[in-house]
């Protein structure tokens, strides 16, 4: 293997250096590099790419100081812990033996592991643990990857409960019953269609083993971190978990099994790795697996490039409502040198529920590090766009601002947008072109004989009509966000007292779900065979009718703005994550924000056809000062 090769880089790694020209000014400004290794050639194609992304016809890129080669060159090897450029090059032959001397010839992946969410572990926070956080270099860091560890997939509590043959009920009566034959196989099993290439054709599972995999992800995942000594070792510190707002009964059980799992994977030789930091340098450190396998982190790396449009590609930036750009945040969060992103995450979270908020009133991961970056003095919030008052929305005092909500967009408001613009043959292409299964027939997720109902719609088409209302009327709207739709909405009517903790339903084959629950929460959506909810063939069809009952139940808040409150029709709100966004039903009072690392979202690509629901939007905006 060629040392280019074996300097390559096995995920993407970008590095942020200081802008050529920038050194001594009070705000300098970075880029960030995308790096393909360690190689000299490595540097070299990384500064030639970022020059190719920056030409432009008005100015020769010779003439921008920023975008030199020699200063990008160097700026490139001082990330890398290198003096210069020169020196970087000429250190090529020390950091091949230092390699060889610890005999690791072949790089690999070692630090995502598929077995556990994707963001639990990245480069980036093994990164920042390693150089930002002020610990102790550790001497390993268990990551999971090549290990035993949760290879029988989908395999849990049903299967201890199957066992149990119906003897035990609740979580500690589980944990009790696996550690009871704790090292006594109890269930054999041969590959199975959902493993991961990694699992063996053939486990045998004893009770620990069975008990991990029933507690993976609830109990074991919030564990799954590198805020202390959890993962690493030595283990100096307690146990950290990325648990919020639960009572003292649930935190020692979480610990209790924490416990388990720690003790399994201090007896397992595979899933760790070396932690060696290369001589002389501060700013890389190199993880050794088995088999000669090794990777490495950059201080201050990113694992993705800037981005200021969370909705690329499916909008261009200037297709966005000028209301929801949050460019300024994300470049501070992107840009700052020396933090540590996965402790700031959690104690804005901690702060939260410290505060005495609750998951009801979770405003979103942005919104509550903006809130800690604010707390820290680090950050200066953009002042909020604001518009006119205008006699189409309804005034309300939400904090410090004057927002302005307007009722449900109805089909009627809606089909107005498709007809002027276009957007349904265009939302179809972009969908096509970013490879997103969008909902195709928004029709038929429509069929109700009055347009004057609220037209149910994707969370990409909701923001579509944003910037099309924006434009026709210079006001800036956008979606309501979590903390704002709590503060508005009227108190919840759903009478949830009929419905049954637990309930007997039979599905026979081919035959669709028939749940009673929905008769009795009054389900307000009916499939075009006559059932409700997803006991409705049509919500598993992509063209199935879905329309609202005959008796639907309208509240007024206290400014008199009018809610659709009922079981089964739910609104979007702002708070967009990796493809999903959060929603509200008036109704029951729910709010789905994605509190905490397992908290629901829905696709923002669906219009909740798939959950036998309907999910409509409003607008809002912050009206003028002086209104």
């Amino acid at each position: 293997m060629n040392t280019e090769n074996l300097l390559r880089a096995v995920r993407p790694v970008h590095v942020l250096i200081l802008r050529p020209g920038e050194s001594g000014v009070t705000q300098p400004k970075f880029w960030s590099m995308r790096l393909e290794g360690l190689h000299p050639v490595h540097v070299k194609n990384a500064a030639k790419a970022l020059r190719d992304a920056n030409k432009s016809q008005d100015k020769p890129i010779s003439d921008d100081e920023s975008l030199k080669v020699s200063g990008l060159h160097r700026g490139l090897a001082q990330a890398l812990g290198g003096r210069s450029f020169d020196a970087w090059r000429d250190s090529e032959g020390k950091l091949i033996e230092f390699l060889n001397t610890h005999g690791m010839t072949r790089p690999a992946n070692l630090i995502s592991w598929s077995r556990m969410p994707m963001d639990s572990l990245t480069a980036r926070r093994v990164s920042d643990r390693l150089f930002n956080s002020g610990l102790p270099m550790p001497k390993r860091i268990f990551t999971g990857v090549g290990s035993r560890f949760f290879a029988a997939r989908g395999r849990g509590r049903s299967d201890i409960d199957a066992l149990a043959k119906g003897t035990v009920r609740g979580e500690e009566a589980r944990l009790n019953w696996c550690l009871a034959r704790g090292d006594q196989i109890v269930l054999s099993l041969d590959r199975e269609f959902d493993w991961d290439a990694e699992a063996p054709d053939h486990l045998d599972l004893t009770g620990i083993d069975l008990l991990l995999h029933a507690f993976r992800f609830d109990r074991i995942g919030p564990a799954f971190n590198l805020l202390g000594d959890n993962l690493v070792s030595p283990m100096l510190r307690p146990p950290e978990f990325r648990l919020y707002g639960v009572g003292e009964d649930e935190l020692a059980l979480d610990l209790r099994v924490f416990n388990i799992f720690r003790q399994e994977i201090d007896r397992s030789e595979s899933g760790w790795v070396d932690v060696i930091p290369l001589p002389g340098n501060d700013n890389i450190a190199f993880l050794k697996g088995k088999g000669g396998a090794f990777d490495w982190v950059i201080r201050d790396q990113r694992d993705e490039s800037f981005s200021s449009n969370p909705l690329h590609p499916f909008f261009k930036k200037n297709e966005l409502p000028k209301a929801m750009d949050t460019t300024q945040l994300k470049a501070q969060l992107y840009f700052s040198r020396g933090g540590w992103q996965e402790r700031m995450e959690h104690s804005a979270e901690t702060r939260h529920y410290e505060q005495g908020d609750v998951a009801g009133n979770w405003p979103g991961y942005d919104k509550l590090v903006e809130q800690e970056l604010l707390a820290s003095h680090f950050f200066i919030p953009p002042r909020r766009v604001s518009g006119h008052v205008s006699d189409h929305f309804v005034s309300h005092r939400v904090g410090k601002h004057h927002l302005m909500v307007s009722p449900l967009i109805t089909i009627e408001q809606f089909n107005a947008f498709l007809t002027g613009t276009g957007w349904d043959h265009i939302r179809l292409e972009k969908a096509r072109s970013a490879k997103i299964e969008i909902e195709r027939d928004l029709m038929s997720i429509n069929a109700d004989d009055s347009e004057h109902l609220p037209a149910s719609v994707t969370w990409l088409d909701a923001i579509a009509y944003c910037h099309d209302y924006q434009q026709r009327s210079g006001l800036p709207v956008r979606l309501l966000e979590p903390d704002e739709w709590t503060e508005i909405a009227p108190l919840p009517s759903v009478d949830c007292s009929h419905v049954t903790s637990f309930r007997s339903v039979s599905v026979g084959d081919g035959e669709c779900l028939d749940d009673p629950i929905y008769e009795q929460l009054r389900w307000a959506v009916v499939g075009g065979d006559g059932k409700l909810g997803k006991n409705s063939s049509q919500c598993y069809r992509p063209d199935g009718a879905m329309s609202f009952s005959p008796s639907l139940n309208w509240t007024t808040n206290r400014e008199g703005l009018s809610f659709l409150s009922v079981a089964g029709f739910f609104e979007w709100l702002s708070g967009y994550q990796d493809g999903h966004a959060p929603v509200a039903e008036a109704g029951r009072g729910i709010l789905n924000t994605g509190a905490g690392p397992f908290g629901s979202l829905e696709p923002a690509h669906l219009a909740m056809r798939h959950e036998g629901a309907k999910v409509g939007f409003r607008l809002c905006y912050v009206a003028h000062p002086d209104a």
